[in-house]
């Protein structure tokens, strides 16, 4: 199997994985990864997931890979750019080990170093920013915010129902 690689610049090697890893494709996989590693540090390996389907092959693939990466002294970062394929490292909290990005660019920093945190924080829609803007301390229009207290059932969920700081005061 030949994957498709190229160099971002002197330091950062990318290797596009364009398929499903399955049974079948796993072996090739892996030893055209293996092939293409540079030799030894401080070159970077960016392994860019391009299908959006990863499987458990492909977790346990990425994480044999890193492994020897980090044998051979060669930082790896990943980048997902598939909303599912993000959910997926996610979901398998992979997420830190694998030093996942959303975009090349992303990837870069991450081999530098850099947290999570210096892309370009994407909103999301279920929430309406709501997180973002709890953890700025800016009171949304309803009240909630820094000072809003949890209440109810669900109080002790990750984004709790909050009732207004003017009905705090009435109780």
């Amino acid at each position: 199997m030949v994957l498709l690689s190229y160099q971002l610049d002197d330091a950062h090697l990318v290797v596009e994985l364009s398929d499903a890893v399955d049974l079948d494709n796993e072996t090739a996989i892996e030893r055209e990864l293996l092939r293409l590693m540079p030799c030894c540090g401080p070159s970077t390996l960016i392994v860019d997931i391009a299908t959006p389907l990863l499987t458990a092959r492909a977790l346990g693939l990425l994480l044999r890979v890193r492994a020897d990466a980090g044998q051979r002294g060669v930082p790896m970062t990943v980048v997902a750019r598939s909303e599912t394929a993000r959910e997926v490292l996610n979901a398998a909290a992979l997420n830190r080990i694998l030093r996942v990005a959303h975009t090349l660019a992303g990837a870069e920093l991450r081999s530098r170093g850099c947290l999570p945190g210096a892309e370009a924080p994407e909103e999301d829609s279920r929430t309406g920013g709501l997180r973002e803007r709890l953890r700025r301390g800016i009171r949304t229009a309803d009240g909630t915010g820094p000072g809003a207290r949890a209440v109810g059932p669900y109080a002790a969920t990750s984004l709790p129902r909050l009732l207004p700081p003017r009905l705090l005061r009435e109780r």
